[in-house]
C-alpha cells in the first residue's frame, strides 16, 4: 500500500514512521527546505552554545507519547520544569517590577477572582465525558457560542485579575479572549483530568533542543522517504485513491495524510471539491498569532522567573535557564492582538521593540549579542502558531476535521485531542497511521 504524507513536522514524521512499521510504502512531501514543522530550534544567531526554541517548546508531565519518543531515542528533559500558574513570579506594571507577594498586596482578592474564572471553565468541563469529543457535551452549542470574554465578564474581575486572565489567554491559546470558545477551554481542562497525573504538572524543554528529536525521527525513516521543496498544488481523489500534484511532479497513493497546518490547504485545489463541512472547517478554523522574540546578553542581570507585563512583550522568561554559563537569553512571548502588532513589523523592528521593554523591566544597559524574532502568522506554510477554536467552531468543526474523507485524512495538532501541543501532533500522526493500516 502506498501512502502520501504531506508535511514533515512532528505529525507527518511520526505518521510516516508508524506507516512504514506497518509495511506501507510512504512518501513524505515537504514544501520547505527544512524538517520539523513548528518544532524549530534556533542556534546560529546565538553565542556560547546557547539554543532556543522559536516554535514548539514544552513537553508536559502528562505528554506520554512525547515522553515515549524520548525514551526510545535516549533523549532527556531539562531541569525541574516549569509549573504553570496564572499569576507568574513577577509583574511589571507602572514602571516597576512587583513580586508575587507585592501583587497580592496590590489586590488581596486577585487569587479568588482568578479562581472564580477557572472554576467556571471547570464546571463546563464536568459535562465532557470524553475530551476527544467535547462536541457531545449536553450543552455544547450553548457553551461553544460563548467566548472566554463572555465568561470572564461574569467573573467580576478587577484590574489586575483582568490583565492576568488576558495574558493567560494570549499565551495558552495564542489569541484574545473574544476569539476563543469557552467549550474549547473546557476541553483542554477535561483533557488534563483523564491521565491520572497526581501532584503538579510541569512543562520541560528537551535537553539539546527539539531538532535533536526531529533528526532521530528522520534517521529512522527509510532512505528517500522525504522529498523537500515539493509544494502541493492539487489533489485528485476518488474511491480508488489519490493523485497529489506538486510543483515537481505527481505522487499516487491509496491514501493521503495532510499532516500540516490547515492554512496552506486553503490554496490547494481538490478535485472533486471536498464536502462542504470539511471545506468550511479548513477555510475557517482559527489559528493563534504567537510572535516569539529572543535576545541574548553576555550575563544574566535579571531575577530568575517568569514575568507578566503590561508592555507589548506580554510575558517574558528565560529559555536558557538550564543551559548553565554566564550568558543567557530572554524570550518575549506575545499572542493575540499583541502578536499581530509585532508581526506587522520587520524582524529588526520587533527585536528593537522587545529590547526597549526588557530595558524598562530589568534595567538592562548592555546591548544584546544575539537575537531573533519569529512571527508565526507571517509564515506562509503555517499561517499561525497553533489551532485556536473560536466561538461556534467546536460544534461546527471538531468532529468534521477528525473524520476521514474517502482516502484523505488530516493530521497535526489542530485535529488532535491535545490541540496546540507537540503531544497532539504525535497523537494525530499515530492515529492516522493506525486508521490507514486498519483498512488493509
Amino acid at each position: 500500500m502506498r501512502v502520501v504524507v504531506v508535511g514533515a513536522g512532528m505529525a507527518g514524521l511520526t505518521c510516516a514512521l508508524a506507516l512504514q512499521a506497518g509495511g506501507a510504502d510512504v512518501t513524505v512531501l515537504e514544501g520547505g527546505q527544512r524538517l520539523g514543522g513548528r518544532a524549530r530550534t534556533v542556534r546560529s544567531v546565538f553565542h556560547h552554545g546557547r539554543y532556543v526554541e522559536s516554535g514548539a517548546e514544552w513537553i508536559d508531565t502528562d505528554h506520554h507519547r512525547m515522553r515515549g519518543l524520548l525514551d526510545r531515542y535516549g533523549l532527556t528533559l531539562q531541569g525541574v520544569g516549569q509549573e504553570w500558574t496564572t499569576i507568574r513570579r513577577m509583574l511589571f506594571r507602572d514602571g516597576r517590577m512587583h513580586t508575587v507577594d507585592e501583587i497580592r498586596l496590590l489586590d488581596p482578592s486577585v487569587d479568588d477572582q482568578l479562581r472564580r474564572l477557572d472554576d467556571a471553565f471547570e464546571r463546563i468541563a464536568d459535562g465532557i465525558d470524553d475530551p476527544a469529543r467535547p462536541d457531545l457535551h449536553p450543552a455544547a452549542a450553548q457553551h461553544d457560542a460563548r467566548s472566554v470574554a463572555d465568561v470572564a465578564a461574569e467573573a467580576d474581575l478587577g484590574e489586575l485579575a483582568t490583565l492576568f486572565a488576558r495574558r493567560n489567554c494570549q499565551g495558552e491559546f495564542a489569541a484574545e479572549q473574544r476569539e476563543i470558545s469557552s467549550l474549547f477551554v473546557a476541553q483542554q481542562r477535561a483533557q488534563m483530568r483523564v491521565h491520572g497525573i497526581e501532584g503538579t504538572v510541569r512543562a520541560h524543554r528537551l535537553e539539546g533542543g527539539l531538532d535533536a528529536l526531529v533528526q532521530c525521527l528522520v534517521d529512522d525513516l527509510a532512505p528517500g522517504t522525504i522529498r523537500l521543496g515539493e509544494t502541493v498544488r492539487r489533489i485528485q481523489w476518488d474511491g480508488e485513491g489519490v493523485q497529489v500534484h506538486t510543483d515537481l511532479g505527481v505522487h499516487v497513493g491509496a491514501h493521503v495524510v495532510l499532516a500540516c497546518s490547515l492554512v496552506p490547504l486553503r490554496s490547494v485545489q481538490f478535485a472533486p471539491e471536498l464536502p462542504v463541512p470539511l471545506s468550511r472547517a479548513i477555510r475557517e478554523l482559527g489559528y493563534g498569532t504567537i510572535t516569539k522574540t529572543a535576545l541574548q546578553f553576555e550575563s544574566r542581570r535579571w531575577p530568575e522567573g517568569y514575568a507578566t507585563t503590561s508592555l507589548p512583550a506580554q510575558r517574558v522568561y528565560e529559555p536558557t535557564v538550564d543551559q548553565g554559563g554566564e550568558s543567557g537569553v530572554l524570550m518575549a512571548y506575545a499572542g493575540g492582538d499583541g502578536g499581530r502588532r509585532l508581526a506587522v513589523l520587520d524582524e529588526p523592528a520587533r527585536i528593537a521593540a522587545v529590547a526597549d521593554d526588557l530595558r524598562a523591566m530589568y534595567g538592562l544597559a548592555e546591548a544584546p549579542i544575539g537575537a531573533f524574532s519569529r512571527a508565526w502568522s507571517n509564515e506562509p506554510r503555517f499561517g499561525g502558531s497553533y489551532a485556536a477554536y473560536g466561538p461556534g467552531q467546536v460544534t461546527a468543526h471538531w468532529d468534521v476535521v477528525r473524520r476521514p474523507c474517502g482516502p484523505i485524512r488530516l493530521a497535526g495538532e489542530a485535529v488532535a485531542t491535545w490541540t496546540g501541543y507537540l503531544e497532539g501532533a504525535v497523537e494525530s500522526g499515530e492515529r492516522a497511521a493506525e486508521e490507514i493500516l486498519g483498512t488493509v
